[in-house]
């Protein structure tokens, strides 16, 4: 037991838990920990982002392709609320971010006084974007609310924590212990429940498999894989799971569902044929959500094993035959070596397994095929990105139609946690998100995709990719408007055009004047061209993508 400030308490607390990086931005009200963080900088960096939005899509983005917990920390108010729109995208993707805001003194919180960025219920607004939110009133208070915070995130559903210390808390002295990491085991599913599993996917002739994004967070990526091939089930994932299984996997069917009312082409969809065909459906790591389930097409299956940490997510939409709660690998794990030795688990029955596989190929051709014809061009441009790109690149996607008619769709993606878009549906995510990424696996190439309006709403942290040494490379799809709504009003709206245009900067000299690098091209070999020598590049790359004629239609 030694006797610290609180701010030094909780710097301390996340070096224990082996905290390596911090994005946010300093503050008044947080300079107590910043000058604990001052003693810790050969163990911990900090990253100053120029928006707290975009710092808490930092965290996230480093997050998701780490799997260990994004660390965020902000003043209160503005500061606070400024941070929201990233912590949203990170609790709708199940992403751990641990978010640090302060808050007015103790004796003057909440109390309406107005004191300097005094806010209306702070720990409510948070609470909005977060699955627990804390006060933190006194400095022996500190230690244990991080401790409890690295529990959750290995022991419940991996959303964002906010903890709230006001400013002079912070600074307050008390004994305190220090705790080591926490080694929380991964909850299991009950036996019981796996056993029956085990024998409903062993009799099923048409078994496949639905990965969600707790695959990805969950690290359950070989086990998953290891089930698929004894089974000889083919996996669907949703876009956030795309390379839970890589997608050249003779038994990857690629992302199922897309957008509202937004399928590829007129094309009968062969991915929502072939699902709504399986007697048996094993969803792993999904909530099955209306967005990315029920309004897609996909039907009650006659049998569904649903395979989720959270109990909250079953039985929404579909009728849930099986429920395996727990953490996707541990369960997936215990569905392995159930099946292990069992009667049919690695045999032909009846030519059943073997006219199955041959069915999964050509359904796997006819999805490429379905692809060519629909999207043609989108289907061409991200296959030159992932010819000049390495295995385990990391694409990180905004939103915009270069993602949801391109990447989403037509990009293949080959390892876990390689893939990262909104989930929530915000802009702004592709440019932060692929920071925190970099910084997260420096080693990795780390491109972002994204188009000119959701560039925009963080383009300023090109310069804390040029400061911090962030080397991701940004294609910009610039068609000088926001195309996917444009898109819409084009062929949903008999061409109505209205606040669809943008008039945009020089993206390239801007770049330029944050000391990053920039290029223009108009056509796709000179994107790949430009995208090779980014790669090598010594600082954050800016590829302007000129489409005038909307990304469908660029080659």
């Amino acid at each position: 037991m030694a006797r610290m400030t609180a701010a030094r308490a909780l710097v301390e607390s996340l070096r224990a838990q082996g905290v390596d990086t911090i994005f946010g931005i300093i503050s008044s009200h947080t300079m107590e920990i910043f000058d604990a963080l001052y003693d810790h900088q050969d163990a911990i960096r900090f990253i100053s982002a120029r928006h707290e939005h975009a710092a808490a899509m930092m965290a996230d983005g480093y997050a998701r392709v780490t799997g260990k917990p994004g660390i965020c920390l902000t003043s209160t108010g503005p500061g606070a609320a400024n941070s929201t729109g990233g912590l949203g995208e990170a609790y709708a993707a199940s992403s751990p971010v641990l978010t640090i805001t302060s808050s007015a003194e103790e004796k003057l919180y909440e109390r309406g006084l107005g004191t300097m960025h005094e806010t209306k219920n702070q720990l409510d607004m948070l609470a909005t974007v977060t699955q627990s939110s804390v006060h933190i009133s006194r400095p022996e208070e500190a230690p244990g609310q991080v401790q409890e915070a690295f529990a959750q995130f290995q022991g419940w559903r991996q959303r964002p924590i906010a903890l709230e210390i006001p400013s002079d808390v912070q600074s307050q002295e008390a004994e305190m212990v220090i705790s080591g990491p926490v080694r929380q085991g991964a909850p299991a599913a009950d036996p019981a429940s796996v056993e029956t599993a085990a024998e409903i996917l062993l009799a099923g002739r048409r078994v496949g498999v639905m990965a969600g994004t707790g695959v990805h967070r969950a690290g359950a990526g070989r086990e998953l894989v290891r089930l698929a091939e004894r089974l000889g089930a083919p996996v669907f994932t949703t876009a956030n799971s795309k390379g839970a299984i890589a997608e050249d996997h003779p038994l990857s069917l690629g992302m199922y569902g897309g957008e509202y009312n937004f399928p590829p082409g007129g094309l009968e969809d062969p991915r929502q044929t072939f699902a709504n065909s399986l007697d048996v459906l094993l969803v792993a790591g999904s909530s099955l959500s209306y967005f990315r389930a029920k309004s897609q097409g996909l039907r009650q299956p006659p049998q569904l094993i649903h395979l989720d940490i959270d109990a909250a997510t079953m039985d929404k939409w579909y009728k849930t035959t099986v429920r395996l709660v727990g953490d996707a690998r541990t369960v997936l794990e215990q569905l392995n070596c159930a099946l292990e030795g069992k009667a049919g688990s690695d045999k032909n029955v009846n030519g059943i397994k073997e006219s199955y596989a041959a069915e999964v190929q050509a359904v796997r051709e006819s999805i490429r095929e379905y692809k060519r014809q629909t999207l043609p061009n989108e289907t061409m441009i991200m296959e030159a990105i992932r010819e000049a790109t390495d295995r385990d690149a990391v694409f990180v996607g905004d939103v915009g139609v270069c993602n949801h008619r391109g990447a989403n769709y037509c990009l293949e993606v080959y390892e876990e946690r390689s893939y990262l878009i909104p989930a929530w549906g915000g802009l702004g995510f592709g440019l932060p998100a692929a920071a925190g990424a970099k910084a997260g696996v420096p080693e990795r190439q780390v491109i972002c995709i994204t188009g000119d309006g959701g560039f925009q709403f963080n383009i300023q942290e090109l310069g804390t990719c040029v400061q911090y040494g962030l080397r991701p490379v940004v294609l910009v799809f610039n068609d000088d408007a926001w195309g996917l709504l444009r898109y819409y009003q084009k062929n949903r709206g008999n061409g109505r055009y209205i606040a669809s245009d943008l008039r945009n900067p020089d993206f390239t000299r801007l770049a330029e004047a944050y000391g990053a690098c920039g290029v223009q091209v108009k056509s796709l070999p000179e994107m790949v061209q430009a995208l090779e020598r980014a790669l090598e590049a010594e600082t954050v790359s800016v590829i302007d993508v000129k489409t005038p004629h909307g990304f469908a239609n660029f080659e």
